[in-house]
């Protein structure tokens, strides 16, 4: 038999975890940030034409953030999926108009920039004409045809567009010098460097010699705890404080369907660029995108906090009235204010400079909330850490380790977004600089700390309904939160491949994120254990184990390993698949799957014991869930099937063919688009049944005489 680990000794390990990795991102941020891809000074011809300077350049990234762009196109592969990638689309340029399109620098080839180490750099004469070309393209997209793009009508400024010209054309330059590690692909231009293929083989090494040892120890911490005695808590009624917490949870559900409504429109965009009934004017593309995504982060971390607001006092903390409606009231101002930062910001309507602060920051890949509301965000985090923190020492003994791990992860998530929120006042100058930031921020709230929020109150109900052991539950939070931790923070690293970073994080990116299935394939493996030990009776129970089971396998299965790990950690893939649809199709199973349906769960489990929702109702819920589960992953299908589409581009043409409005109206594409409907109806159905459920449930539960 296998020596047992203490409780509290288990969550030391996820505390110790957590300073581990920020440790790591401090300690690395120094070199990080002083080995970034150089901003000349200023760029000329061999004629001595001054192409652009520096300040054009900075000056045109922040441009691209203050008009939303970063949410419609890319650059280097990261921001939006619907546009074109604007440094593909200026390598394309190059290669049009620069002939020869490169020349020889320090007996390498390069572009033609012959100054690559010094604060000047000097093109051939062509770039004049490789300037002018990408500028027109860029006005008639961006200004005088933005509407057929599915962007507001003359969005940008014609003025602001030599600046943004400076700025793309500057990416393309970085790209041509191997900063990018040959990345984006341009037949005969770019390819990928010796590094992308060497990092793949050392992160399969990794993989292999940590999943074997950690399969074994893993299975024997499980027979050790298989068989522990199991306890049963049962949950007197809701007190009046604690039903205020269903008003979280009425608001939460309504954003929910509100977000599944822009996730329509925003579709609609691949279809029909001019959009429908005006939205466009209000509602472009770029506008919708960053509400649907954003929406969902609001949505489900307001659910966490009305949850805890109706279950801490179960755990021994009990809060008073006017403190839990200062709490969800302090959740709703900035979750609601985050986001009419985003609509106000994209459409203009927030001055300089505080539309960075207020609006929206408008960085690639999700982080466009306003540095005001991610600092709020953080406090709310805080605030909630803290409760658990006191719940860990006033709660029965069997659930403190829980508890205690719940807390630690609404702390690191709250780090996170400090991290997010950097620099505060005014964008960075350097794209890579937001690259390194925004990332630790983005998986402090999914891949990193989400599981040790959620994994442990979704245990801590499978506890005190006699479904698992509370050591066997202490053991799989523990183990799962410190892997995810380690691999999931550090492997964050996966994104820093062809973002401009010193080379010694593509090698650190690809061991560490490929570890992240490991912890995914244990709850997996959890979740079909506990199902077919066939102990659930009750219709909650069976409710408890059937979303527990379809999470883990539809969202951690198939999204996070199928769809994540094995299609976008390996430098060599990521290479040729980096931005395309694959990565929306992970997103599309692993995001409602795992943190939705675990919310869902969770509005579920108040209203029941509330009695807004009844033992007769939970069946047709359980079969709603799995509806909801199945609309997911058909979407997920459609979504392979179009970045397959796009990668037989790639590898054709070049990655600048592969991205754009126009190519979602090819024929082909666009009919994959259309295919995307029933996974859409299907999935918008089963979210319709539960949402009005919850809202009757509310409803009911406040009738209810306590």
């Amino acid at each position: 038999m296998a020596k047992r680990i203490r409780g509290d000794v288990w969550s030391n390990l996820v505390l110790v975890a957590t300073v581990l990795v920020y440790v790591v991102y401090i300690a690395l941020a120094g070199y990080t940030l002083t080995h970034l891809p150089p901003i000349p000074s200023v760029v000329e011809t061999e004629n001595g034409t001054v192409l652009f300077t520096g300040g054009e350049v900075i000056s045109g990234k922040v441009l691209m953030q203050k008009y939303g762009l970063f949410d419609y196109g890319s650059f280097w592969g990261f921001g939006g999926y619907y546009g074109t990638d604007f440094t593909a689309l200026a390598l394309k340029v190059i290669n049009q108009t620069a002939d020869p399109p490169t020349i020889k620098v320090d007996g390498q080839a390069y572009s033609s920039i012959t100054d690559s180490e010094t604060s000047k750099w000097v093109v051939s004469n062509d770039y004049v004409k490789a300037y002018n070309t990408l500028y027109n393209e860029l006005y008639n997209i961006l200004y005088n045809n933005s509407s057929n793009y599915g962007l507001k009508p003359n969005l940008v400024n014609p003025n602001d567009l030599r600046n943004i010209t400076a700025f793309i054309l500057w990416g393309a330059m970085v790209s041509l010098l191997g900063y990018t590690n040959g990345f984006p692909y341009m037949p005969q231009q770019t390819q990928p460097s010796v590094n992308v293929s060497l990092s793949t083989w050392i992160m399969v090494i990794v993989l292999l010699a940590v999943l074997v040892s950690m399969v074994s120890y893993v299975s024997l911490k499980i027979l050790d705890h298989w068989r522990d005695p199991r306890i049963s808590v049962p949950l007197p009624p809701p007190s009046a404080s604690q039903r205020i917490g269903l008003i979280g949870v009425f608001f939460a559900s309504v954003l929910a369907g509100i977000q599944g409504l822009l996730g329509y429109l925003a579709m609609h965009y691949y279809v029909d660029p001019e959009g429908i009934l005006g939205l466009i004017n209000f509602l472009p593309f770029n506008v919708t995108r960053a509400l649907h995504l954003n929406m969902a982060v609001v949505w489900i971390a307001l659910t966490w906090i009305a949850f805890s607001i109706f279950a801490l006092p179960y755990l021994g903390v009990p809060l008073s009235r006017k403190l839990s409606f200062a709490i969800l009231g302090l959740t709703l101002f900035a979750g609601v204010g985050l986001l009419l930062g985003i609509l106000f910001s994209y459409n203009q309507l927030i001055p300089s400079p505080y539309w960075f602060i207020f609006g929206a920051q408008g960085k690639p890949n999700d982080v466009d909330q306003g540095t005001f509301w991610l600092l709020l965000v953080a406090l709310i985090f805080f605030l909630a850490s803290s409760l658990f923190f006191k719940a860990s020492k006033s709660t029965a003994e069997p659930l403190r380790p829980l508890t205690r791990i719940t807390a630690i992860g609404l702390l690191g998530s709250g780090i996170g977004a400090i991290f997010g929120s950097l620099p505060i006042i005014a964008p960075w100058p350097n794209f890579t600089e937001d690259q390194f930031f925004l990332w630790i921020m983005i998986h402090s709230f999914v891949e990193g700390f989400w599981p040790s929020i959620v994994i442990p109150v979704v245990l801590i109900l499978l506890v005190v309904n006699n479904l698992v052991p509370p050591s066997l539950a202490t053991m799989a939070a523990s183990i799962d939160s410190v892997s995810e931790i380690l691999s999931g923070m550090i492997g964050t690293a996966h994104h820093y491949y062809f973002g401009g970073e010193p080379l010694f994080w593509m090698y650190l990116g690809a061991s560490a994120a490929i570890l992240e299935v490991i912890p995914i394939l244990f709850l997996t493996y959890y979740a079909i254990l506990l199902w077919r030990r066939g102990e659930a009776k009750t219709e909650f129970q069976k409710t408890l184990v059937t979303t527990t089971l379809i999470s883990a396998i539809g969202g951690g299965f198939v999204g996070g390993i199928i769809g994540g790990a094995s299609i976008l950690n390996a430098p060599m893939i990521n290479y040729y698949v980096h931005g395309l649809q694959f990565t929306m199709a992970h997103a599309h199973l692993a995001f409602p799957l795992v943190w939705g349906l675990t919310a869902i769960l969770m509005w579920i489990a108040a209203l029941y014991l509330s009695n807004g929702i009844k033992e007769n109702e939970l069946k047709t819920l359980r079969i709603m869930i799995l509806i909801y589960a199945i609309g997911f992953i058909l979407q997920g299908i459609d979504l392979w099937a179009l970045g397959a589409v796009q990668l037989a581009t790639v590898l054709r043409v070049g990655y600048w063919a592969a991205k754009g409005t126009l190519f979602y109206l090819l024929s082909i594409p666009d009919l994959i688009v259309w295919l995307r409907m029933i996974g859409d109806v299907v999935a918008g159905f089963a979210a319709a049944v539960i949402i009005i459920y919850t809202l009757k449930g509310v409803i009911k539960s406040y009738k209810i005489k306590i």
